[in-house]
């Protein structure tokens, strides 16, 4: 969320959590593999101190919660104004990799993505560009097919820079590893 609008990184992560719980919970049903990539996203801020084990229960409580109470239109109006092009980004690639983790692809999951890319007015390119990488990245059939089309001699993955910024050099990111525990 813009810096205006963001207030503390619990309630942008509020937004993400209750993103991916529309998408999980689509089909009625939460695969273990969806359950775990939610973990997984969100897990990472309990590591960094930002938010507690507890918190975190909090989230995942809340954001499916909130999810079966509230139509995904009426959220999506609650954040399109609120959250950065780049939060936009990062809230689809997060939603298509939370559908295609567990290898099947619901159809309401489908119609729940499909309202996001709408409200958040992203090209078809960059749609497509995230939808092939993570395609791609979740295809485990790769490792255990070799005659899966992908590996084909003559495949080829040509990316082109997606993200734009005014100035030539894109900002400092800002990422403190963690520290090892001695």
């Amino acid at each position: 969320m813009s810096n205006g609008e963001q207030g503390s990184g619990a309630s942008g992560l509020l937004v993400l959590a209750r993103a991916l719980a529309y998408v999980v919970d689509a089909d009625n049903r939460t695969t273990v593999e969806e359950k775990a990539k939610m973990l997984t996203v969100l897990g990472k801020h309990v590591a960094r101190g930002d938010i507690t084990n507890h918190q975190l229960r909090g989230l995942m409580d809340d954001a499916f919660n909130h999810a079966s109470l509230v139509p995904v239109e009426r959220f999506i109006d609650d954040i399109k104004e609120k959250v950065t092009p780049a939060q936009k980004a990062s809230l689809i690639i997060n939603l298509y990799d939370a559908m295609l983790v567990d290898g099947q692809v619901a159809s309401g999951e489908r119609t729940i993505l499909d309202k996001f890319v709408a409200a958040f007015e992203m090209s078809r390119n960059t749609i497509r560009a995230l939808r092939e990488i993570i395609m791609l990245k979740n295809d485990t059939g790769l490792f255990t097919d070799a005659r899966h089309p992908f590996n084909e001699p003559s495949f080829r993955l040509d990316l082109q820079l997606i993200g734009a910024f005014e100035s030539e050099q894109p900002p400092e990111l800002k990422y403190k590893p963690r520290e090892e525990k001695k």
